[in-house]
């Protein structure tokens, strides 16, 4: 599992809400994962949206 974090207003963001409602599969760094959760943490400035990324394959996440 890997966690992400954005601004709200990204395109990234939107794309992340898009694929998480519609079960599709997202792309990060070239790399296919399921997006199982989106939550946001924050408020003002500070607002991020998380969320927690799956790989497709099962492969280990390697930082």
């Amino acid at each position: 599992m890997m966690i992400i974090r954005m601004l709200p207003n990204s395109k990234a963001a939107e794309a992340l809400c898009i694929c998480y409602e519609k079960k599709r599969v997202y792309d990060h760094h070239g790399k296919q994962y399921f997006v199982t959760s989106i939550s946001v943490a924050g408020s003002g400035r500070d607002t991020r949206v998380e969320a927690e990324l799956e790989p497709v394959w099962n492969e280990e996440v390697v930082f």
